[in-house]
């Protein structure tokens, strides 16, 4: 059973059990000493009043009561001294013991040095993990041939799906390849050419889209800051109590996408009976068109070194260019900053007020003079490949659209508010997406706990440039989707591969890509499904998604979404429009795709638990053991060295008992008296024997133990003779010289004491 208490610190608890501990010792003490007292009869044997007297002056009560063993006056410097020095250091030592704990709090985790842990897979209970396909029966295959069955490459049979062996061998020598990922969900179906395979189910079960930060979820470790995906199949140290720090390396998918403004925006004034319904609309030339550039972009060829700004640049320029021939041959001249053309969906194909995706040639008069069966093809422009070009490791999967940004007010009002009369406008951007794999160095900390939400997760770039492949192939893009993923060192210049050493690999274009669609059980075509799916948001679905499966991402019925995409296109609209394709891929990609690849054991670093102290509250602790150094030190000296008998020690402690002072046999002998000091008990009651008969001097001097410490039998009389006459410097005591040399009764006085017995 643990006791919890709020609002209060380790060190302030501490505190409390001290004083709470100090305050029991001291009261039970005075209280055990009262009731001794109080049970004592008066007539007790010499030893029991030794031992009264030990428990009476050890109390608090002469201290309390002021009696004549806490008076320092009259008893000499040196004893003075040391009983101001044993009061002070009582105050210290309390004060310390309040004071010091304060300083004290939980400190942070502390790291073990490295050893191997073994693992234990971990379920993820959201409902991403419970909607997932178990792996079992999952049989990876494929397909190639748009237009009827044909050779894969490794097979000279066309009429299979299986994956030729050295294929297989190629790339499932490590784990960052096409062979450790699967499909979130799927089924066995009759596909393609009536070949039995597994297929994806493409949807969205939970949108992350809301979410931030890094974060695991089934078989994936998702980022969605910076949008990108880490495939992972999610197994943790075991045995681990306080949890520890390890790191994976692990293959990542991420979208980089490119916007380029074509600056130009819808624009239109929202009334409040006909919301949704923006039928009419203007065009608004922000110098789009007027100035527009007059030299035709081009791309660089240079295979994996791709240029994806300049390929929404192109998309850009050409989208503008077309659309001012649908607008009856507009020239530039004849346009300017801030002109607007009325128009409307039925004209344009384009709707406003929710954020949308269209083709780069969005705009057509509906003019003989420009047909649409006649529009040129933008898309492969942009893209910088088609489906007869040959598929291979330099043609770059490049998906390229038009984005209708989300609505933003143009009125300065709050755009969270749907004021009639109010102004909106939108920003149409050309958008250019590719996919790149790289290595990541995965941190993964928790504290114990197993569930995948207890992590806590940051990644890294590994610098080191490793090789990356895919298949060597002579068919063309629409036929074949390539196998690509990392290679062991040992199969770069193998004549079946296309290899590349980067830190970064731009996946390869294949038929998914064209046809946007799933044929076999081949995983690392869900990417280009992912970016057909963001093709067709807000127009309509695509060959292979359906809009009602995935999750709603126009921000039309998801005020928070939204909210999101607008104030992404407020603080940076280029990056903005770019943030948000990235983030719908990346949830798409994290509701379809999961890892494969686990690990049996991990090095671990394991956590150990530590304090942190404030060195403020150890002020009176640290003044205390400066007074404790030279006194403990000193006493060990004197101990340690004979100056100090431990005989002496133990006589001295023997003959200062009340009861041998009682019965006359203690070596405490007061020197020849003066009979008006003595006192009596009525002026012991009224306080005044401290200043009387207490100042009688009083000598120690056993019979078997020698003289005092650091004295001989000259140096002691003189003592004795020096406190007569009321001097208390021990240097003084020195100076006096020979007992000869003084008075002589008072060096008879202290030499007859030096002989009693």
């Amino acid at each position: 059973m643990a006791l919890l208490i709020r609002h209060i610190t380790v060190g302030e608890a501490a505190t409390v059990i001290n004083v709470i501990v100090a305050f029991f010792e001291y009261s039970i003490a005075l209280a055990v000493v009262a009731l001794l007292v109080y049970f004592t009869p008066p007539v007790h044997s010499a030893l029991a009043w030794n031992v009264i007297g030990r428990n009476l002056h050890s109390s608090l009560w002469p201290t309390i009561l002021r009696t004549d063993s806490t008076s320092a006056r009259g008893t000499g410097v040196r004893v003075a001294l040391f009983t101001y020095l044993l009061f002070a250091v009582t105050v210290l030592v309390a004060v310390a013991g309040v004071v010091t704990p304060l300083g004290l709090k939980n400190g942070p985790m502390l790291s073990n040095p490295p050893q191997n842990i073994s693992t234990a897979f971990i379920e993820d209970t959201s409902p991403l993990g419970r909607a997932t396909t178990p792996s079992d029966g999952f049989v990876y295959s494929r397909l190639c041939g748009s237009w009827g069955p044909m050779s894969c490459p490794g097979n000279a049979n066309a009429n299979t799906t299986e994956i030729a062996p050295e294929i297989i061998d190629r790339f499932n020598n490590t784990p960052y390849g096409p062979f450790g990922m699967q499909f979130r969900r799927w089924y066995e179906s009759l596909k393609g050419y009536n070949y039995s395979v597994s297929i994806p189910t493409f949807s969205t079960t939970e949108s992350l889209i809301l979410r931030s930060g890094i974060f695991a979820v089934d078989g994936l470790i998702v980022d969605m800051d910076n949008p990108g995906i880490g495939l992972w199949n999610h197994t943790l140290p075991a045995e681990t109590h306080n949890g520890g720090v390890w790191s994976e390396d692990m293959m990542w998918l991420e979208p980089v996408t490119a916007c380029v403004d074509t600056n130009l925006t819808l624009d239109y004034t929202l009334h409040a009976n006909d919301f949704l319904e923006f039928s009419h609309y203007n065009i608004t030339d922000r110098g789009g068109f007027f100035n527009l550039t007059s030299h035709y972009p081009s791309l660089d060829r240079d295979g994996q070194n791709i240029n994806v700004l300049q390929h929404a640049y192109k998309g850009a320029v050409l989208s503008n260019f077309f659309a001012m021939e649908s607008f009856n041959n507009l020239t530039r001249n004849e346009s300017f900053y801030g002109r607007t053309f009325p128009t409307n969906e039925s004209l344009t194909g384009l709707s406003v007020g929710t954020l949308q995706l269209h083709d780069l040639l969005y705009l057509w008069s509906g003019s003989s003079d420009f047909d649409s069966d006649d529009r040129p093809d933008l898309k492969t422009s942009c893209q910088g490949y088609g489906g007869a070009d040959s598929a291979n490791i330099s043609n770059v999967a490049v998906t390229c659209n038009l984005l209708i940004t989300p609505p933003t007010r143009s009125d300065n009002g709050d755009q969270r508010r749907s004021d009639d009369n109010s102004t909106w406008t939108q920003r149409m951007y050309s958008c250019a997406s590719v996919t790149r794999a790289r290595m990541q160095r995965v941190e993964f900390s928790f504290n114990g706990t197993m569930d995948l939400s207890a992590l806590s997760i940051s990644r890294s770039n590994i610098d080191t440039p490793v090789l990356w492949a895919s298949e060597k192939t002579d068919l063309n893009i629409t036929d074949i989707d390539v196998f690509w993923g990392r290679v062991p060192d040992s199969f770069e210049g193998d004549d079946a591969l296309w290899t590349t050493r980067s830190d970064v690999f731009y996946i390869p274009a294949g038929g998914s890509d064209v046809w946007g669609v799933v044929v076999s059980g081949q995983p690392t075509t869900l990417p280009a499904i992912a970016w057909n799916a963001v093709t067709t948001i807000g127009s309509g679905g695509g060959a292979v998604t359906d809009q009602s499966k995935v999750a709603d991402y126009t921000g039309e019925n998801n005020f928070a979404l939204l909210s999101k995409f607008q104030n992404l296109i407020t603080v940076d609209p280029t990056d903005g429009a770019a943030q948000i394709l990235n983030l719908i891929w990346t949830d798409l990609m994290a509701n379809n795709i999961r890892g494969s690849d686990s690990r049996s054991s991990l090095l671990v670093r394991q956590n150990t638990v530590s304090v942190a102290y404030d060195m403020r509250y150890a002020v009176p602790g640290i003044i205390l053991f400066a007074m404790w150094v030279p006194l403990f030190g000193g006493a060990l000296i004197v101990l340690c060295t004979g100056l100090l008998k431990f005989s002496y020690l133990r006589d001295l402690l023997t003959h200062t008992g009340a009861g041998r002072i009682a019965m006359g046999t203690s070596a405490l002998k007061p020197m020849q008296p003066n009979p008006a000091q003595m006192g009596t008990v009525d002026s012991e009651a009224d306080g005044k024997w401290a200043l009387g008969a207490g100042r009688t001097l009083v000598a120690f001097q056993p019979t078997d133990n020698g003289f005092p410490p650091m004295m001989g039998r000259t140096e002691f009389s003189v003592l004795v003779n020096q406190e007569s006459r009321g001097s208390d410097s021990f240097n003084s005591a020195h100076s006096y010289g020979k007992p000869e040399d003084h008075a002589a009764s008072d060096v008879d006085i202290g030499y007859q004491i030096w002989k009693m017995d």
